[in-house]
C-alpha cells in the first residue's frame, strides 16, 4: 500500500483512536495517451499533495463504485465503476468512451480518512490499481469494470499455438508490413450511405474481398475520427461491425486500410495501395500442414 504524506503523520493514530470520521474515495484515471483525470464520489473536491480530485459539483462525473473485490489470494481483483451521464469532459462523454477514449486507460482507487469534511491531512492509501477492462454503456450512466494489473500473468501457455491461420495480426510488429502502404486515404462516402454500410468506389484493380476484416478511419464530417471494423466489403458497400455514431454525409472522406484473412495465399500475393505485389511469406506464422487432430497419432 502507498500513502501520501505531508510530514505531519498521525494518520494510524488517528484510525486507532476510533473518532469519527468522514470517509471518500479517490479515482484516478489515466488515458493511452497520457492525459489524467481525477475524480472523487465526496460531495465537494479534495486537494491531496498537490493534486485535486473533482466532485461532482465542480464538473466532474457523478461516480459510484458498484462493486470491488480483493483477496489475499493471486486472484485478479476487479472494481466496477458508474460514472452519470454529463458532457463534463469537452463533449459527450459517452460518445468519447464509445469511440475509444478509454482504450489502454488504468485506473486507481484511493481512499481518504478525514477527522472533518475536506480535512486530508493524513493523506490517502491506495486500495486498488489496475487497467480499465470493460465498458458498458447504457441509456442512464457508464459502467467501467477494471481488473488488476496482475490480470497480465493470465497468459496461455504455450503462448503460441500450431493453428492453421497466422498468429500475428495484420501489419505488427510480427507481421512487419507498414500500414501506411496498405492504406487507401481521401476515399470519399456516395449516395446511398448510412451509420451501418458507406457506400464507395472499389480502387481499380483490387478484389473487393481484400477489404474484409480492413479498418475504416473517418476523417471528415460529422464522424470524423471514428474508427470501425469491416464485417464484409463488396465493390458497392462497406459493412462495418458496430454502426458509426454520427451518420456520414454524401463526400465525407475516410481512410481504409486493407483487410487480412491470415490465410498463407493471402500474405504471398497482397498488393500495396499502389499496385506493387508484395510477397510476405516469410513472416507468415501460421502452420497449415499441420494434420487434423483425428489424423495425427
Amino acid at each position: 500500500m502507498r500513502s501520501f504524506v505531508n510530514g505531519n503523520g498521525g494518520g494510524p493514530a488517528f484510525l486507532a483512536s476510533r473518532k469519527p470520521c468522514f470517509v471518500a474515495e479517490l479515482f484516478t484515471v489515466t488515458l493511452a495517451n497520457g492525459t489524467v483525470w481525477r475524480w472523487t464520489s465526496f460531495d465537494e473536491s479534495l486537494t491531496i499533495a498537490g493534486h485535486t480530485w473533482a466532485c461532482a459539483r465542480d464538473g466532474a462525473p457523478l461516480v459510484s463504485r458498484n462493486r470491488f473485490g480483493v483477496k489475499n489470494t493471486v486472484e485478479v481483483p476487479e472494481l466496477e465503476l458508474r460514472l452519470s451521464c454529463t458532457d463534463a469532459l469537452s463533449g459527450n462523454l459517452k460518445a468519447q468512451i464509445h469511440n475509444g477514449l478509454f482504450d489502454g486507460a488504468t485506473v486507481e482507487m484511493d481512499r481518504v480518512f478525514m477527522p472533518a469534511p475536506g480535512d486530508t491531512r493524513f493523506g490517502a492509501i491506495v486500495l486498488f490499481s489496475g487497467r480499465l477492462s470493460d465498458v458498458t454503456i447504457d441509456a442512464e450512466a457508464i459502467t467501467v469494470t477494471a481488473k488488476g494489473h496482475n490480470v497480465l500473468m493470465n497468459q496461455q501457455a504455450p503462448r503460441n499455438l500450431y493453428q492453421t491461420n497466422c498468429i500475428h495480426t495484420f501489419c505488427d510488429a510480427g507481421c512487419t508490413l507498414s500500414a501506411s502502404a496498405y492504406t487507401f486515404t481521401g476515399r470519399t462516402t456516395i449516395a446511398g450511405t448510412t451509420a451501418k454500410a458507406l457506400r464507395w468506389t472499389l480502387p481499380p484493380g483490387f478484389a473487393a474481398d481484400r477489404f474484409t476484416l480492413g479498418k475504416v478511419t473517418m476523417t471528415g464530417g460529422p464522424a470524423a475520427g471514428q474508427v470501425r471494423t469491416v464485417r464484409l466489403a463488396s465493390g458497392l458497400f462497406l459493412i462495418l461491425t458496430y454502426p458509426l455514431t454520427d451518420a456520414p454525409n454524401i463526400g465525407d472522406s475516410f481512410d481504409i486500410l486493407m483487410g487480412c484473412d491470415r490465410q498463407q495465399a493471402s500474405c504471398q500475393t497482397r498488393k500495396q495501395a499502389n499496385g506493387t505485389a508484395a510477397d510476405n511469406g516469410q513472416h507468415y506464422r501460421g502452420f497449415p500442414y499441420v494434420p487434423q487432430a483425428e489424423l495425427a497419432v
